[in-house]
């Protein structure tokens, strides 16, 4: 019985993740994809964070009008490494006044999950 916690709390971290990229696809299917240019990283603090650790915030330049642009700071942070490339074009969308990277859940683990709940239809 107790080799069944370790499984059952596995599940649990699954379908939760399953939700994040369920309800991340939602929003992003909503909206219209933007490119943007990254021009820098900011070492900042994470939203909801107790501790001081600080995360690499990409920001990036998008064309507003011809000879125009603004540079907005991406919602797509990581401790460990700059995911993108200064210079680097990569595909984005506005969220009410969020900016987030349209691949998010398009790497790591996340590639493999499903998109939509109706995987479960299917059993």
């Amino acid at each position: 019985m107790i080799w069944s916690m370790p499984i059952i709390f596995l599940v649990a971290i699954l379908l939760l993740l399953m939700h994040d990229k369920i309800k991340y696809i939602k929003l992003r299917n909503k909206a219209k994809k933007v490119s943007a240019e990254v021009v820098e990283y900011k070492k900042e603090r994470g939203p909801f964070r107790n501790d001081f650790t600080l995360l690499n915030y990409p920001y990036v330049k998008i064309e507003t009008e011809k000879d125009k642009h603004i540079i907005v700071k991406l919602r797509f942070a990581n401790n460990w490494n700059k995911p993108f490339k200064i210079g680097e074009k990569i595909p984005v969308f506005w969220n009410e006044s969020d900016l987030f990277y349209w691949n998010a859940y398009d790497r790591g683990l996340y590639k493999y999950l499903p998109e939509s709940w109706r995987i479960f239809h299917s059993i």
